[in-house]
């Protein structure tokens, strides 16, 4: 056992919770032949295989699948002894990780940071726009805003407010072609869409049965794309209702058209409940995001 490498087992659980060397690589901000030498050297020290390899990626082994819950619960212990020991710091200063929406990081958040600071001068704020859902037991970040209701009983969480949708088009759309009144009225004007990773979220679903499929002009996951084409005059979208609060050009149409939203959760593991510097953190968000809601 003294000749393991116990980084090794940071790039097994990797790769096999991604599936493939070069998946696991770029989640760890590393290369392929790193991760495959330290497997190999893993594999070694243990004097068992752990993967099988084939064209589509990486299976566990039986061994591999064992090796893997022991390793994750390994991981768990780590981060729940680092976290233990930064509660301990009384003073608020360090770094917390923040994975939030692109949209709400952009068009909330990020405008209120400066009166953030101003209170916690000491706190260093890591943002994640990432679209993927972190993990906070395994440490991804420390707090989360979601748009839907975690199940984990380790996690902390709080119903921040419901998210409004809105159909919207800019000023200078608005006066460049016809009046829109009614949801009829859609199929005649340029569309703005979800991409296909999100395309099946409920209001881009609303939205594609209320218009003619060919006057979509633009489809996006990217939040702030279709806002910004959407802001730049090219045609409508829905957009929250809260990013409207920033953005005066647009204007809101059709407003009692009901169309599906989403709800806002604040979420942080309950390792964290009593770390000052996350506390504070989460005041801010709540207090922020309930301010425009």
């Amino acid at each position: 056992m003294n000749s393991i490498d116990w980084d090794g087992f940071r790039y097994f659980i990797a790769a096999a919770e991604t599936g493939s060397l070069s998946a696991a690589a770029k989640l760890l901000d590393s290369n392929q032949p790193t991760i495959g030498r330290q497997i190999d050297a893993l594999e070694a020290a243990l004097e068992i295989k752990l993967f099988q390899r084939h064209a589509k990626g990486l299976t566990l082994t039986q061994e591999g699948a064992y090796i893997l819950q022991q390793s994750q619960s390994m991981r768990s212990l780590v981060v729940k002894a680092t976290r233990t020991m930064q509660e301990k710091k009384e003073d608020i200063s360090g770094s917390v990780k923040i994975a939030i929406p692109e949209g709400l990081c952009i068009e909330i958040l990020l405008p209120e940071l400066s009166k953030f600071y101003q209170q916690h001068p000491s706190i260093n704020l890591i943002l994640n726009v990432s679209p993927n859902t972190a993990n906070l037991t395994s440490g991804e970040a420390d707090i989360a805003i979601r748009l839907f209701r975690p199940d984990n009983a380790n996690l902390v969480v709080t119903h921040i407010g419901d998210m409004e949708m809105g159909l919207y088009a800019s000023k200078s759309y608005s006066q460049a072609h016809d009046r829109i009144d009614k949801l009829s009225d859609l199929k005649h004007h340029a569309v703005i869409l979800y991409g296909d990773t999100l395309s099946a979220l409920p209001e881009n679903q609303w939205l594609e049965k209320q218009i003619s499929a060919s006057r979509c002009i633009l489809r996006s996951d990217n939040t702030t794309t279709r806002l910004k084409a959407t802001k730049l005059g090219l045609g409508i979208s829905i957009q929250p209702q809260l990013f409207s609060i920033r953005n005066n050009d647009l204007q809101r149409l059709i407003k009692d058209a009901v169309i599906p939203g989403h709800e806002i959760w604040l979420v942080y593991h309950q390792d964290l409940r009593n770390t000052q510097r996350v506390r504070a953190v989460v005041t801010f968000i709540h207090s922020t995001l309930r301010a425009f809601l």
